[in-house]
């Protein structure tokens, strides 16, 4: 009996195929990833609400948003990515000015993350000080200290 060989076409299915099965397998251990960081985020909330013995209502604040933020994970672990991306759409359709504003927020966290990240590594790897950051050689020692009184003396206001 002669075996069926493998057509061009059928290749590129099966490759096909297999890409759409390991993007799915990423997605799904970003999402899961997602979730146990915001399921964290809830416990280190609850935590912090404990401090709050003396405050019934700061305590009740942190609980509510804990509880807020663990049926989050929740809900983020249980729904594929479809349905995700569904609500997501459908959020930003409806609100538009405050889907775009909260995107905007996140990049600025982002890249204030990215920059402290970055400054730190250097810090690291130059085993800076804290008085290295502001160290203007232009500027004699003595008046280091004092730029809104030398300001005009070195010609920046």
């Amino acid at each position: 009996m002669p075996t069926k060989k493998a057509t061009p076409k059928t290749a590129a299915k099966d490759v096909a195929a297999k890409a759409k099965a390991d993007a799915q397998a990423a997605a799904d251990e970003v999402k899961d990833n997602a979730a146990d960081s915001v399921d964290a985020q809830a416990e280190h909330i609850r935590d912090a609400g404990k401090a709050f013995d003396d405050n019934p209502y700061a305590r009740q604040a942190a609980d509510q948003i804990s509880d807020g933020l663990t049926q989050m994970a929740s809900s983020l672990r249980h729904a594929d990515l479809r349905s995700i991306q569904t609500d997501l759409t459908q959020f930003a359709r409806r609100n538009p000015l405050l889907f775009f504003g909260g995107a905007a927020a996140v990049g600025f966290l982002a890249a204030r993350a990215l920059k402290a990240s970055e400054q730190a590594q250097y810090e690291v790897d130059h085993k800076a000080t804290p008085s290295d950051r502001h160290n203007y050689p232009s500027v004699p020692d003595a008046q280091r200290a004092y730029p809104d009184q030398n300001k005009h003396r070195w010609g920046y206001s």
